[in-house]
């Protein structure tokens, strides 16, 4: 079903956030402690990398030539030449954003958690297009991958700390969360739930760090199947 295959040499210290562009069929992913953004091209191979000021959790795309990113502080646009403009500056000194994704209507989630994984001292933040911004979740301890199911209904999150995979009710209208329940609960040992993505058959694909695998899942939690990396 799925084929695992390197798409760069590029070699991160901690790759994070990989994110698809369409329109040039490329694929960016930070290097949180390097703050270093990649970009690859996928049909010749191509790449390059801007260096940042600050720690970068996560990207996304803007209808503008310019990315939107999570950082070290808070919420930023980084320009196409790599000029990193500050929009939201909201994080306290010794917590970071991580993993971060847009939602069907163009809000901008992302998590934080504390450079020394406090416990539940991490957020799950959305940032309106408007530019309002709100905590969805609270006492996190390491917030990381989301997604939502293909109709929007559905938004499922991990929190890598704890090892939990928990799926709530989504309104997309509100950008709002309800029905909370945690779907899978990884053993301790076999690797750390990290980044995931929800597949257009509305599969659960979930990152092991330090598990060296994928596993996917039903969205009600039933293991499907792994695949070794």
């Amino acid at each position: 079903m799925f084929k695992v295959d390197p798409i760069s040499e590029i070699v991160s210290e901690l790759a994070e956030g990989p994110l698809w562009d369409p329109d040039t069929s490329s694929i960016f992913w930070s290097d949180i402690p390097s703050r270093l953004v990649h970009c690859a091209k996928i049909t010749d191979g191509q790449s390059n990398s801007m260096k940042m000021p600050l720690m970068i959790g996560a990207i996304a795309l803007t209808k503008s030539d310019s990315l939107i990113a999570a950082t070290s502080n808070g919420f930023a646009m980084i320009s196409p030449s790599g000029e990193l403009s500050i929009i939201d500056e909201f994080l306290e000194p010794d917590v970071r954003m991580n993993d971060g994704k847009v939602d069907p209507r163009g809000r901008f989630w992302a998590g934080s958690l504390a450079l020394d994984f406090g416990h539940e001292r991490g957020s799950l933040y959305v940032l309106e297009k408007n530019g309002l911004r709100k905590a969805a979740i609270e006492k996190l301890t390491l917030s990381n991958g989301m997604g939502w199911s293909p109709d929007g209904t559905q938004f499922f999150f991990i929190d890598s700390i704890p090892g939990t995979l928990t799926r709530f009710d989504y309104d997309v209208t509100t950008g709002s969360l309800s029905n909370k329940r945690i779907i899978v609960k990884f053993d301790a040992g076999s690797g750390i739930p990290d980044g995931m993505c929800v597949t257009d058959e509305g599969l659960i694909l979930v990152a092991l760090w330090d598990g060296k695998r994928l596993e996917l899942y039903e969205p009600d939690g039933r293991k499907l199947q792994e695949f070794a990396v």
